[in-house]
Parts: structure tokens; C-alpha cells; sequence
């Protein structure tokens, strides 16, 4: 018999090479399943992400799906999975669901936070430290651009051709220190914070890169707008280390830890 659950997964990825599985590299969903094979051994076991972040990337919100062999209550599953994960992943969350809960299409709406410090030589894999000082006023107004639906083809990182480039972004901005990462030597670092309903390759790593660009003078606000309305090959950017992004938030169409809906009883 197969049991279902949706957790909340915390992570540090910086000895990570991101979420999904690789053969001969140490991810994310691997040491998950590593550890339910321990708590429930089995070949059956299987798991689902509802972000695929990168090497390096870290999560306060991704939702995993998980399906194991053995009944055991939620905060069990939760206490023994922790005990089981290194101390840089951790189950903040956790509720039995079915067999079709979709953690990917389910998801309509993910924040992503990207942090950064500039005049700061310091090395961290927490946040990008960037040497020189950035015209921060400027890179505002070019992250209201990217508000709405674009075709982001030019923000995006070897994505296949038959795959649709548009994208809906609800929020982009650039925030002063307001502490949105407040562990991790974080304190006087600014965010850029992007909201959207959902993302492409390295999309948001690039649009941080190109507001960087901006903020140095090496790219210009025209240059982001052309690049977001051409089909050719516009760079204005590159791709901002792994290490300072963040996935914060995820909004479900469907709460994942409501529960599964209970079957009404034949009259």
C-alpha cells in the first residue's frame, strides 16, 4: 500500500548541486530519498519537487511530495526524517495527501529573494558581495520593467526552443536592508525581491545579473526593455552566483497541507 504526504523542505544548498537527482552529484531530493529508504525501505519510494532550485540555491518554502510504503503519522514522518537529514536540510512542515497532488502545477505563485552587498569583498555563500558600488536608485527603476507578462527568452539559461518563454511577474524590487534574511551574516544587504508565477532556467540569476549591469553603467534601461521584446539574442547580464538566491514563498492553488479530502460515505 502507498501512503502520500506534501513537506515543507528547508534548505542551505551550498553543498549542494541543487534540487532534482543527478547521477554522481549530491542533491537535494537525493539525500531526502536517502533518508526515507532508512525510515521506510522500499524501491517504491518516490518524490516531487515543486521548485527544481540550483546548485548552490537555498529554500524557506519548497514542497516536496513524498509517496513511501509505510503509514506513519505526519509529525512522525517529520521528527524521524529530521533525525535522519543533515542539520542542512530540515522538515518544517508536514500533512498526508493523495496521489495526485501536483507540487508543480499546483504552485501559482513563487517569491524569490536574491541578496547582495556592495562596497563588501567578504566571501559567503549566502549572499553576493559585490566590490564596487552600484547606483541602487537606478536599478529600482529597471526592476519595474520586468513587471508583467514578457517573453523572457533573453533571461532565461538553455531552455529547449519548444518550450514557452512567457512569464508573468508580479512584483520586482529592489529593497534596502530590511533584514529579510536575518541569519546568516546577512544584516546590511539589500534584496532583490521577485514574484511571479513561475520561472525559467536561472531566470531570476539573470535578471539579477542584468540589474547589477545597471547598477555599474555597464547596461543601459533601453538595453532591459529591448531584450525583453526581441526574439534575437540580447545580453544584459550574466548569470548572479547561486549562493545569493533564495526561494521564499510559494502560493498553491490548493492549500498542501490541508489534507487529503475525506470520501463521502454511500448512503
Amino acid at each position: 500500500m502507498k501512503f502520500f504526504y506534501n513537506a515543507e523542505v528547508h534548505y542551505n544548498g551550498e553543498n549542494y548541486f541543487g534540487w532534482q537527482k543527478q547521477k554522481n552529484f549530491k542533491t537535494i531530493q537525493d539525500t531526502i530519498e536517502d533518508a526515507l529508504r532508512v525510515i521506510a525501505p522500499s524501491e517504491k519510494i518516490r518524490t516531487m519537487g515543486s521548485s527544481r532550485t540550483d546548485t548552490g540555491v537555498h529554500s524557506r518554502a519548497n514542497v516536496c511530495f513524498i509517496q513511501i510504503q509505510e503509514d506513519l503519522e505526519p509529525h512522525e514522518l517529520t521528527k524521524k526524517l529530521n533525525q535522519e537529514l543533515p542539520n542542512d536540510i530540515r522538515i518544517t512542515k508536514c500533512e498526508r495527501t493523495y496521489r495526485h497532488f501536483k507540487v508543480v502545477y499546483f504552485a501559482k505563485r513563487k517569491q524569490y529573494l536574491y541578496i547582495f552587498k556592495i562596497n563588501n569583498s567578504d566571501h559567503s555563500t549566502f549572499y553576493h558581495s559585490i566590490e564596487e558600488n552600484l547606483d541602487i536608485e537606478k536599478m529600482k527603476e529597471a526592476a519595474k520593467v520586468f513587471i508583467g507578462t514578457h517573453d523572457f527568452r533573453n533571461f532565461c539559461h538553455k531552455v529547449s526552443e519548444n518550450v514557452d518563454k512567457k512569464r508573468e511577474i508580479f512584483e520586482c524590487k529592489i529593497i534596502e536592508d530590511q533584514d529579510f534574511i536575518s541569519e546568516n551574516n546577512c544584516h546590511g544587504s539589500y534584496a532583490l525581491v521577485i514574484e511571479g508565477s513561475g520561472f525559467l532556467k536561472q531566470m531570476v540569476r539573470i535578471i539579477m545579473g542584468s540589474l547589477i549591469n545597471i547598477g555599474l553603467g555597464k547596461t543601459t534601461l533601453s538595453q532591459i526593455q529591448e531584450a525583453l521584446v526581441s526574439t534575437e539574442f540580447k545580453k544584459t547580464g550574466f548569470i548572479a552566483p547561486g549562493g545569493g538566491l533564495y526561494l521564499n514563498e510559494i502560493e498553491f492553488i490548493r492549500d498542501p497541507f490541508k489534507g487529503p479530502k475525506s470520501k463521502k460515505k454511500k448512503s
